[in-house]
């Protein structure tokens, strides 16, 4: 054996030997073992184990990571467990088996084993010859992890568990009232009252209803919930926001909907008036094209810029302005004006006589 493992038993009849037996559960209503040997049973059940050795009392922990354990070195060893007699197989002497142990599994409640017993061990659990069973058990440190053999025994050392086949000696009032402190418990700690009958006593039943309806109500709880965390994130992720307080200051500096409308309209005629001003300093509109190049620039500024930007000087723009003055005495003909001043006024559309009077200055 390495330095690291022990073997705890607990047992009157042994010095190292540790007993359990197993936990039965009910619906509520008390019930006495049953008459004939059980074909599976709880080895050990998870939780703290007190046990009393002699005149000394101990306690173990067991959870599912020692289950797991105990279950891989049984898989590995790939044999069947021995149930002996009071310990036998420990001494070396002849130890003729009760039964074996041919698998182990996890439940709720512990570890449990599936056994196949003798007719000889049938027949003395159930002529109450034996009553409990013992467990072998190796330890590394304080955990157990290796079953060696499991012993048929009178004398277990763990509290709280019943006998294996037949009642043991307990009224069945008390032993329900034994297995409801653990459904007590779990109501105490889920805040829901436990339910009593017309004269008095624990309605076990309804109490265990009240609690699996609590149950479904929290489980209900954290579903919406969770769902509310899933919108919330689609909410910041829409908002590019990463917590509720950053959309918070958002959504505070957001301009309503009437007012903003209003605003983007003001600032689509200030932007409009200033494209329109650009185009008639370039040259490209006369005063007729006014109200059309505004009513455009407000409705689609990008449209407008394109249309100035590729339209042909139509009079001369500020930086090409000259001081023509008036033309020459004696010139009655239009052709005292260039050829460039001709192209304006036929692009205006002016007539002969409109041309006439700018000649003469009228």
């Amino acid at each position: 054996m390495n330095a690291h493992e022990s073997i705890l038993i607990l047992d009157s009849g042994g010095a190292d030997t540790l007993a359990l037996v197993p936990v039965e559960f009910t619906d509520g209503a008390a019930q006495a073992a049953p008459a004939s040997p059980p074909a599976e049973f709880l080895l050990v059940r998870y939780g703290k184990n007190d046990y009393t050795k002699g005149e000394s009392r101990g306690q173990f922990a067991f959870d599912e990571a020692s289950a797991d354990r105990i279950i891989a070195d049984f898989s590995e060893r790939g044999k069947d467990v021995v149930v002996d007699y009071e310990h036998q197989t420990l001494s070396g002497n002849e130890a003729p088996a009760a039964g074996w142990i041919s698998s182990l599994a996890k439940t709720a409640a512990g570890l449990v084993a599936k056994v196949d017993w003798t007719e000889r061990a049938a027949g003395r659990l159930k002529g109450r010859e034996y009553r409990y069973h013992s467990p072998v058990l190796h330890f590394d440190g304080d955990r157990p992890y290796r079953l060696h053999s499991v012993a048929l025994t009178n004398h277990p050392a763990l509290h709280g568990y019943p006998a294996l086949v037949a009642t043991d000696g307990k009224t069945k009032t008390q032993e329900a009232k034994h297995m409801n402190e653990y459904l007590k418990k779990i109501a105490a700690a889920l805040g829901v009252t436990v339910v009593a009958l017309a004269d008095g006593k624990e309605d076990e039943k309804a109490t265990a209803d009240a609690v699996i309806a609590k149950l479904g109500e929290i489980q209900a709880a954290q579903t919406a919930a969770q769902a509310e965390k899933g919108a919330v994130s689609e909410l910041l992720k829409l908002h590019d926001c990463e917590t509720v307080e950053a959309l918070g200051v958002k959504i505070a500096g957001m301009v309503p909907a009437g007012d903003k409308a209003a605003l983007e309209a003001k600032i689509a005629k200030i932007e409009a008036d200033k494209a329109v001003a650009k185009a008639f300093a370039d040259g490209k509109l006369v005063e007729a094209q006014r109200e059309w190049a505004l009513k455009l620039a407000e409705k689609d500024l990008a449209a407008f810029n394109d249309f100035a930007a590729k339209a042909p000087k139509v009079v001369p723009g500020k930086l090409d302005q000259k001081d023509l003055g008036n033309p020459p005495k004696g010139i009655d003909d239009a052709q005292s004006f260039t050829d460039e001043q001709m192209t304006v006024f036929k692009r205006l559309n002016l007539t002969d006589d409109q041309i006439k009077k700018i000649k003469e200055g009228k």
